[in-house]
């Protein structure tokens, strides 16, 4: 909250946020421990990459922006690591720009000789380390700001590494954007040093990463190669490329997008999207098959296949189990589980579920309750009090993939107790709210009347109607949920859309968000205005343009008269207070930016990753990031201000005890500044745990009063800290109920 009276001598002047402003701070974190806090060193969230000199280990933690080191192999699942690269400190995980700093880093590469480089994705740099790290959050020695060696004329510059390799004397980075392999014969030792010579193809879609031996074989996984349409795959050359434009040799469709090793006895190791491949001898055309397919229950890789050979021991990523599995040999056996899995007490354990994390939150409330469901954890998830701190577990999980629901819901909508999920060719609907886990009242297949489910992308609910939209632009209504299969909607009609996505009614408008049409944007139609059989033509029509730039917007909602969307793949939200206004970026306030015009995503209180749902209540918003963070956020703005008279400008810090002190539900706090600083006032818990964040910003020199609401927090003993530039003190003050 960032409401504060600031009184000069015989002054009277209030600092106060009346709504929302641009590039505010997210005041709350669920689906995660904390703000900047990862929970601990071996709480791994989506490791895209592992690598080895034989000695020592190292670990790609891409969504928590940090790369771990292990001095030496890991022997056992708990084996902490030594360093960390991307952060100061192995809890942090917050992101950033700077050379001993990271942002959703991609893979890791380390040579005999000590040389490491980092894939560094969001930041579209490539950074180099010409000696092995030896410090915590150690600069790179240079980087390669791929954008900036882009040559001219080229459609697309180059961006978004996330392969990356080297031998400690040759490097080779794949530039997602640009869809091109940039390679140099010898290490840069200066900045944005040019590459020696590129492969670029017209098959190329989404290259990702390399595997190489540096001689007799060289392959690259492609999330999206144009061979055959848009399908994984990978481009194999059978021996390491040196020319401009070198064709690949074959590629292979057959196992997907895999990233691999040479052993010893000269066969060939691959991870890939479900299981670990096996060659007897390296593949020279895409007939070649594996030898030997394993696949277990606990590999739940995706989209960071890695394995790496060290110490007899092969070392296995698993990107959504959030662990490395480990076999102590070489596995034999189509069904062999492996022996350990480092980051995890067992091999069946994936951490994040210890911390609450939901991947692809969507969110809604109606200000008692909050809900979260998720399409590829397949649950439902309800905190039965609006949460109050950070990291706070819901109160119910209702699993959603078992029979009878074995549902896996894209959109969710709560009304008046009434849950609505929607998803593929199902939708489930709750009568009163499930507080015990219960079934649903009604699931619905294939159709309702005449409206069939073709992929549901949208639901949505109000005092009058029930809302459906499919994948395709079809969008059908009911007055009220329709009390059986047969029930024809009243109204149907279709916009040009060839994705849609989430849709809103908060009573007064119904919001339809098209992700990628022609051109994408959000309709919004009046409630009022709905007639039976009639085609409703739409209040406001947000249409992406040069000045507004909805980059695969994902959800748009009305609450308070106000207006909102989800810009996804621009990483920010952006609001309009009253939603006459919607489409003016004169009046548009940006959450996750400081401006419209800033996109680079990012993981902080100040920063959005992919945000993909939305959902208000009063001075509320929460947003729900999808994909890359899966983080909820809560944005908050004060309903009144208080002003109060202080005494001449201050002298030096002071923070003072808070009065009154024992309090019930109250109190208030007061601190002096005796010059302009970058402020931050906390409330932690009796074991340090964050439970609000009262202010976050600069402020001028001045004497502050904050009040402190504790009216949802149990009874005990708390600590508020200032930080004021250099200046850093904590107090302790005690709630009795």
């Amino acid at each position: 909250m960032k409401t504060l009276a600031i009184i000069f001598f015989f002054t009277r002047l209030v600092l106060s946020q009346s709504w929302f402003v641009n590039g505010q701070n997210a005041d709350l974190m669920l689906s995660g421990v904390g703000f900047n806090n990862t929970g601990g060193a071996l709480y791994f969230n989506h490791p895209s990459g592992i690598a080895s000199d034989g000695t020592r280990f190292l670990l790609c933690d891409r969504f928590n922006n940090r790369v771990l080191i292990w001095n030496s192999l890991p022997t056992s699942w708990n084996t902490m690591p030594n360093l960390v690269l991307g952060q100061n400190s192995l809890t942090s995980n917050n992101s950033g720009s700077s050379k001993s700093e990271l942002n959703f880093p991609g893979n890791v590469s380390v040579a005999q000789n000590g040389v490491v480089t980092i894939a560094d994705t969001d930041n579209d740099r490539v950074l180099i380390w010409r000696t092995f790290p030896n410090q915590n959050g150690q600069a790179a020695d240079c980087e390669i700001y791929l954008p900036a060696i882009s040559p001219p004329g080229i459609p697309i510059r180059y961006g978004w590494p996330w392969g990356v390799w080297t031998d400690g004397t040759r490097l080779a980075v794949v530039a997602t954007h640009g869809s091109s392999i940039l390679f140099w014969n010898s290490i840069p030792t200066s900045n944005n040093q040019l590459p020696d010579y590129t492969i670029t193809n017209s098959n190329f879609g989404t290259p990702r990463n390399i595997s190489t031996d540096g001689n007799t074989f060289f392959f690259v996984g492609d999330h999206n190669a144009k061979v055959n349409g848009d399908k994984p795959g990978t481009f194999f050359w059978n021996s390491f490329p040196t020319l401009q434009n070198q064709t690949y040799d074959f590629f292979n469709e057959n196992e997907v997008w895999i990233k691999g090793v040479k052993l010893p006895d000269g066969k060939l190791v691959a991870g890939g999207m479900s299981s670990i491949y096996f060659w007897n001898t390296i593949p020279v055309s895409s007939a070649q098959r594996p030898n030997l397919v394993v696949t277990n229950p606990y590999y739940k890789n995706g989209d960071g296949p890695d394995v790496v050979y060290a110490g007899g021991k092969l070392f296995v990523n698993n990107y959504n189990g959030n662990n490395v599995q480990i076999f102590n040999s070489i596995p034999t056996s189509p069904n062999q589980l492996p022996d350990f899995a480092l980051g995890s007490s067992s091999v069946s354990v994936n951490t994040l579920d210890s911390i609450n994390y939901i991947q692809n939150p969507v969110v809604a409330t109606d200000g008692k309750i909050l809900i979260a469901s998720s399409d590829f954890d397949a649950s439902l998830w309800i905190w039965k009090t609006i949460p109050t701190i950070s990291g706070k577990a819901p109160d119910v999980k209702i699993p959603l993939r078992t029979a009878p629901l074995d549902i896996s819901p894209w959109d969710n909508a709560l009304y008046k107790n009434k849950i609505v999920l929607a998803g593929k060719n199902k939708i489930a609907v709750w009568n009163s709210i499930p507080l015990n886990g219960e079934l649903p009242s009604t699931v619905y297949s294939n159709s309702i009347g005449n409206f069939i489910f073709q992929e549901l992308k949208g639901v949505a609910l109000d005092s009058s109607y029930f809302y459906l939209s499919n994948r395709n632009g079809t969008i059908g209504i009911w007055q009220g949920i329709p009390a059986s299969p047969l029930v024809n909607p009243i109204i149907s009609f279709s916009l040009p859309a060839t994705n849609m996505n989430h849709i809103h009614s908060d009573g007064k408008y119904f919001c339809v968000t098209v992700q990628d049409g022609n051109p994408r944007g959000i309709y919004v139609y009046k409630v009022a205005d709905f007639i039976p059989g009639v085609v409703p033509s739409p209040y406001k029509v947000i249409l992406s343009s040069p000045q507004l730039n909805l980059n695969l917007p994902s959800s748009a909602i009305t609450f308070n008269n106000s207006f909102a969307i989800a810009n996804n793949s621009n990483n920010q939200v952006l609001m309009w207070k009253n939603v006459d206004d919607a489409g003016d970026t004169s009046k548009v306030v940006v959450l996750g930016q400081t401006s419209i015009r800033n996109t680079l995503p990012g993981i902080s209180d100040r920063k959005l990753h992919m945000p993909g749902s939305l959902a208000a209540s009063d001075s509320t918003l929460w947003v729900g990031e999808f994909k890359f963070s899966s983080r909820i956020l809560r944005y908050r703005f004060p309903n009144t201000t208080r002003v109060v008279f202080a005494e001449n400008n201050p002298e030096k810090f002071v923070l003072y005890q808070n009065y009154p002190n024992p309090f019930n539900p109250s109190t208030t706090i007061v601190f002096s500044l005796p010059s302009g600083s970058l402020v931050s006032l906390k409330v932690f818990d009796f074991i340090g745990r964050e439970v609000a964040i009262l202010y976050s910003g600069e402020l001028p020199a001045g004497t502050y009063e904050q009040r402190w609401d504790a009216a949802n927090l149990p009874s005990g003993i708390y600590f508020y800290r200032l930080q004021a530039g250099s200046f850093s003190e904590t107090k302790k003050l005690v709630l009795i109920r």
